[in-house]
């Protein structure tokens, strides 16, 4: 019983030294810096292939790299903004339509 002990406890012991909260993974960093070095030399030959491709596939080329970019926005309904003005939130819907002026949809 006494072993299982021991390694309950070292394992516990090896978790917190490998990943501490707060601390940057210095592997992490390294491949981030060698990516973006990567990156950042071979700019001219990207743009080039980027122009090489149809309009569709641009855009769809630029959406999928954006998500490693950009924070990625959460979804909500209607029934979250609704109940958010409940809480004291005021709530602000645009509709876009044909360039109407036409608030009477709006919520």
């Amino acid at each position: 019983m006494e072993k299982k002990f021991q390694n309950k406890e070292f394992a516990s012991m090896a978790g917190k030294v490998s990943s501490r909260e707060g601390v940057p993974n210095k592997t992490t960093n390294e491949v981030r810096k060698a990516f973006q070095l990567l990156v950042e030399n071979n700019l001219p030959q990207m743009q080039v292939d980027l122009d090489s491709l149809e309009p569709k596939e641009r855009i769809k080329f630029m959406l999928d790299m954006a998500k490693f970019i950009l924070p990625q926005l959460q979804s909500i309904s209607i029934d979250d903004l609704r109940e958010k003005e409940v809480q004291g939130f005021n709530v602000l819907t645009i509709n876009l339509k044909n360039g109407s002026d036409d608030r009477s949809n709006s919520i």
